[in-house]
Order: structure tokens, then C-alpha cells, then sequence
């Protein structure tokens, strides 16, 4: 019997990756930032450190990205989703900035939240996919 893959999602408050597979070998099968989606402001910050998937961005505590960090994360989780709705997944490991991570957490269908196994509570969207695992599995 084939060993189910392990679904990671990474986030910040302007993107996210997701990444499939098993230990040594996860490769990248979704990613986004916030102004791939028309209901995310364009605006939300000024160019800072975050490169993980060629746009940069800083990491902001103003009153707008409070507003626009619950509707990425309602994109965050549709995509997580739906990849996890296809099949052949055993578990779900989830790193976030913290208030990204709680949004995370309120987006969530109860189904799909069974099935997370390890939540990490830091911004790991500067570690390139190669790196990851060193940072999630324990």
C-alpha cells in the first residue's frame, strides 16, 4: 500500500505555498499572493523582505491588512482544500505567521481541520521548498 502525502501549507499576510509529498521529497503545487485575488487589496504594504514566490512584501500590523488578512486566508484555505479534497493526503501541516495562522484556524471546514497533524506558529515563507523540511518535520 502507497504512503499517503503529507499537504504543507506555508503563509504569511501576502502569500502562501502549498507543497505535497513525504519526507525528502516535497515538491511546490500551488502558490499565490494577495494581488492574485480581486477581493485582496493591491495596496497593503510597500516592497520589503519576503521573496518566496517572486514578490516582495513586508510584514505590516495596520488597520487594512487586519481587514485583508481574513479574505487571503479564505483564498489560502480554498486552495488548500481543494488539493486535499483530491485524495491520497494523510495529514495536514500548517506554518503561518501567528495571526495569519488564527485566521487560518477560523477559515477552516471542520473536515479539513481533522486532518492537520502539526501547526507551526511562524513565518517560514523566506525558507526556499528545498529547506522545509528541516523546519517542519520533527
Amino acid at each position: 500500500m502507497k504512503a499517503a502525502d503529507t499537504l504543507y501549507c506555508i503563509a504569511d499576510d501576502h502569500s502562501f505555498r502549498i507543497l505535497r509529498g513525504k519526507r525528502g521529497r516535497i515538491v511546490p503545487i500551488n502558490a499565490a499572493v494577495a494581488d492574485d485575488f480581486p477581493d485582496v487589496s493591491k495596496a497593503l504594504t510597500d516592497p520589503g523582505r519576503n521573496r518566496s514566490v517572486g514578490v516582495s512584501f513586508t510584514h505590516e500590523t495596520g488597520k487594512a491588512i487586519e481587514i485583508e488578512r481574513p479574505r487571503l486566508a479564505r483564498h489560502i484555505v480554498a486552495a488548500l482544500e481543494a488539493e486535499w479534497r483530491q485524495g491520497g493526503v494523510g495529514r495536514v501541516i500548517l506554518a503561518a505567521a501567528p495571526k495569519m495562522l488564527g485566521e487560518l484556524r477560523k477559515a477552516m471546514p471542520k473536515d479539513l481541520a481533522e486532518d492537520i497533524t502539526q501547526e507551526f506558529d511562524k513565518d517560514l515563507s523566506d525558507v526556499p521548498d528545498q529547506d522545509l523540511a528541516a523546519h517542519l518535520e520533527r
